[in-house]
């Protein structure tokens, strides 16, 4: 049983859930509501847009002084409403829903994932707690189950100084996972430094890395010091170390067994006390195989090995994602730009962003420049995403895979193809692609049991694109 406090409005505001699993029990004002979280146990708490008495921004930072576990999750009416979510993101909310806009497919969804994370933070050990908020961990911002996966990872190693290799495509935040395992480790009071391995050249990375005497190439005019001695007694950070030349991997085994490192050109042996996170997204094994990198070097960095999820499985995640990525625009251009709507979420959350959140960032930060407007919508956000092709492509992939599922005998096959030769010039047999698309989604959704979560996820739309396509086609469920 899921346990909700919903907080203000009448009793037929709250939306209709058809869910035998969410019990929710309600409440006036937030006065009743801090009362009633502390000699009850709910896994979320669900704000209505005005509240008596104190408004809502006002109970939530009321929930946080408690120092209450609990997701909050936010419900959004008006255009005032909707200029304060941003600042309560950097507070802490857990999520919030527009009544009308976003579907109660969306609702019962956010109140089963805030109970998952309301679950794991149960969990968590009271001295790693304080490094937990109502939408992340630290810096970090997401509630996905591949996130809490990755939370798990990070508190098991908090306390311990063990080498850490993040795997990840690019551009998934390996850097912030990085500076997340430093700032909540044993040496988070010594530097952190970070070396973006193939942006240097190699013949030069050497020196960057171990430093160099005087007069140990041409242009080194004084000795220096490298980053390994500026990161001493902390945690250096190599990115794509997978890219680093073999000759160079064995002077970081040597670091990695030893403790010790020499200065090009010099012959004093040096000590040093560094962490070593590395960061790659290519496949080391591989690399290994090919003769490109070390295996010695490869069984070192990977005592504890990470994996980063790509931004598009985990796609629950986007919203939270794009409202934090706007809080930091804000600050960094004072842009007007406050809140994104539930179609504009839907657009980007159905986008493939192969660039994971790094692409994602780059273009927000594009739109908020262009459109320097209070509230995002699809259309701002359509006009720098090719979304229309990326949806076609995968509707028609859907479509295909439908019809090579239903074709599964060669009896089947010959009969279809004698039928469509049959039918080469008899046009009434045609199917127009609205036909197609019918059919396609029907096929889809009587196969998952008129789930419209996994049936969306199939078909490769969106929840909200779902639900128009089913008032287009007037697809009902039987009996309803």
């Amino acid at each position: 049983m899921i346990k909700v406090l919903y907080v203000g409005g009448e009793p037929s505001s709250v939306p209709k859930i058809h869910d035998t699993e969410i019990n929710i029990d309600q409440v006036q004002n937030g006065m009743i509501a801090l009362s009633a979280i502390q000699t009850q146990a709910f896994d979320s708490v669900i704000i209505e847009n005005q509240l008596p008495l104190m408004k809502p921004t006002r109970l939530i930072k009321e929930f946080q002084s408690l120092k209450v576990d609990i997701p909050v999750i936010c419900i959004v009416r008006d255009n005032n409403r909707r200029m304060q979510i941003l600042d309560e993101i950097g507070i802490g909310i857990f999520g919030w829903f527009e009544p009308g806009n976003s579907s109660i497919d969306y609702f019962t969804d956010i109140i089963k994932s805030a109970k998952k994370y309301h679950d794991f933070l149960k969990e968590v050990p009271k001295i790693s707690k304080r490094y937990f908020k109502a939408n992340g961990y630290h810096n970090i911002v997401g509630t996905s189950s591949e996130m809490i996966k990755i939370y798990n990872m990070l508190v098991q190693i908090k306390n311990k100084d063990v080498t850490t290799i993040l795997y990840g495509e690019s551009g998934t935040g390996k850097n912030l996972i990085a500076n997340t395992i430093h700032e909540t480790g044993l040496r988070r009071d010594r530097p952190m430094v970070a070396v973006n391995c193939p942006a240097i050249p190699s013949e030069l990375l050497e020196s960057e890395l171990f430093g160099h005497e005087k007069g140990a190439f041409t242009g080194a005019v004084d000795r220096k010091d490298g980053k390994f001695l500026a990161a001493n007694a902390g945690t250096i950070f190599l990115d794509e170390i997978g890219d680093m030349s073999p000759s160079l991997q064995a002077k970081i085994l040597r670091v990695l067994e030893s403790g010790e490192i020499e200065r090009v050109g010099g012959a004093q042996t040096i000590k040093v006390s560094v962490r070593i996170i590395s960061a790659t997204n290519q496949n080391l094994e591989q690399r290994i195989e090919e003769g490109l990198f070390r295996q010695d070097l490869y069984h070192r960095i990977n005592v504890f090995p990470i994996t980063v999820p790509s931004l598009r499985i985990r796609k629950s995640d986007i919203p939270l994602t794009a409202m934090a990525i706007l809080h930091n625009l804000s600050k960094k251009h004072k842009t007007k730009v406050k809140y994104i709507s539930p179609d504009g979420i839907d657009i980007l959350k159905a986008y493939d962003w192969g660039g994971n959140v790094r692409e994602l960032e780059h273009i927000l930060e594009r739109i908020v420049l262009i459109n320097d407007i209070p509230i995002l919508t699809e259309k701002e956000i359509k006009e720098h995403l090719d979304i229309q092709s990326d949806i076609k492509d995968k509707i028609k992939d859907s479509i295909q895979k439908i019809e090579n599922r239903e074709i599964s005998s060669i009896e089947s096959q010959t009969e279809i193809i004698k039928n469509q030769e049959n039918s080469i010039m008899d046009f009434s047999v045609v199917k127009t692609l609205k036909e197609l698309e019918f059919e396609a989604i029907k096929a889809s959704l009587e196969r998952n049991k008129w789930n419209m979560t996994i049936t969306s996820k199939e078909l490769g739309i969106s929840r909200m694109t779902l639900y128009r396509k089913l008032d287009q086609h007037n697809l009902k469920k039987n009996g309803e």
